[in-house]
């Protein structure tokens, strides 16, 4: 392990520190006052075979995979403080020694705390998970644990101030600052400041409306920029599960190196109850976390359906999202996605999952396979004391034409579980 690294799981470990110590200060004011606690360890071991662990066409070499993955999760709630933490750590033994054994984490912690009552709090949260170096790759839908892939720590603290202007206005004015980086030295670290102010104002109890500004500040090794963002929006509930909602807005980047650009986002969307099955489209213009870039704007247009029946559920979704590298204002990568789930209980305690995934990237950044199908079914069986088993295949294809198999990367995966609650 190099210093640099040492130097940041030094930094990581103050900013623990700085979140387990103060809520105690908070907490020992009023010990009298009353919370609710809620602690699961839990113990996962699992056997994988997989027989193309390097995702290659031809030459394919088997791998069994044996996964110890102890966890948590916890949620604590008290008049001034709250949180909700789930982690797991996962060990990874390659039988076959096709790759050293090796160990990541999967981290997902926010909080909020109480500074001054009804005016002052402050926000905390870390994420720690594995992603894909390309920005438009999922690495949920994804076969392998570890080609293109990097871990990438994420810990955001954001004190902010809550003013009551009207009986029916809310006005948010805060600081974030936000530090993403990433452990295996790929990966574009950067640091972000931002000051915002966030006003609401609520018409009726269905309808409201919103303004909004934040100044940012970004710094990384590549480049730094400043940026101004500028929107208002609505939101109108207007049945029962059935809303619609709309914010636009302009954006002005700064570029130390580059020109600089300016830019229209949005976030608009309509949920609608239809009575046989819950719709949603939505489309929105936002920041995307590129291990690769400085800058990147991701566009996204959605479409769901969902129908919950009296043993499970079916739902179906599709979407078309663009990636902009905003510094060159060039677009590095389209996907357009169809996916499709069900969950039916057979009989009491054992449940049947599908899903699949069809993809079609345009550019991509790290693979030349423009086509990407991902299809699993599963059973799981929950027994007495919290004890579960499942069993999974999964189908994975990347290939150069939708019609055609040849030069195919197709992966077969088969998982057997065994997950422990406490």
């Amino acid at each position: 392990m190099n210093c640099d690294i040492l130097t940041r799981m030094k930094c990581l470990l103050s900013k623990v520190r700085l979140v387990t110590v103060m809520p105690v200060a908070f907490l020992s004011v009023n010990t009298a006052s009353a919370a609710n606690i809620d602690f699961s360890p839990s113990l996962s071991i699992s056997e994988e075979v997989n027989d193309n662990i390097y995702e290659v066409a031809n030459n394919k070499r088997k791998e069994f995979i044996t996964r110890l993955q102890p966890g948590l999760t916890s949620r604590y709630e008290a008049p001034l403080w709250h949180w909700d933490l789930a982690y797991n750590f996962d060990y990874r033994r390659y039988e076959r020694n096709s790759r050293s054994d090796e160990t990541t984490h999967n981290l997902d912690a926010k909080g909020n705390f109480t500074l001054v009552d009804n005016r002052l709090y402050l926000d905390v949260s870390d994420t720690y998970h594995r992603v894909s170096l390309d920005v438009a790759r999922n690495v949920a839908t994804e076969s392998s644990l570890f080609l293109n892939q990097v871990d990438q720590n994420i810990a955001t603290i954001s004190p902010y101030l809550l003013w009551r202007p009207g009986s029916k206005s809310t006005l948010k004015t805060g600081y974030r600052f936000v530090d993403a980086r990433y452990w295996d030295s790929v990966g574009i670290e950067r640091q972000e400041h931002s000051v915002n102010a966030d006003l609401t104002h609520e018409i009726s109890s269905k309808f409201s409306l919103s303004a909004g500004y934040a100044f940012t500040r970004l710094e990384s090794q590549p480049s730094q920029h400043n940026k101004h963002d500028i929107s208002g929006g609505f939101r109108f509930e207007y049945a029962e599960r059935s809303f619609i909602y709309g914010q636009i807005g302009n954006s002005w980047q700064h570029f130390n190196v580059g020109t600089d650009v300016s830019y229209f986002f949005w976030n608009a969307g309509i949920t609608h109850d239809l009575g046989v099955v819950v719709a949603s489209l939505e489309t929105r213009v936002q920041d995307a976390i590129d291990p690769l870039a400085v800058s990147t704007r991701e566009t996204s247009y959605n479409g769901r359906l969902e129908k919950t029946l009296q043993r499970g559920m079916i739902g179906f979704s599709t979407s078309y999202t663009e990636f902009v590298n905003s510094q060159t204002d060039q677009t590095d990568q389209r996907r357009l996605s169809i996916g499709g789930t069900a969950r039916y209980e057979i009989i009491q305690s054992l449940i049947a999952n599908v899903a699949t995934t069809a993809e079609r990237f345009y550019v991509s950044k790290v693979s030349d396979s423009p086509y990407h199908l991902n299809a699993t079914g599963g059973l799981s069986y929950i027994f007495n004391h919290d004890l579960t088993f499942r069993l999974n295949y999964t189908y994975d294809s990347k290939r150069n034409s939708i019609g055609n198999a040849t030069g195919a990367i197709d992966t077969n995966r088969i998982i057997v579980e065994v997950r422990k609650t406490f």
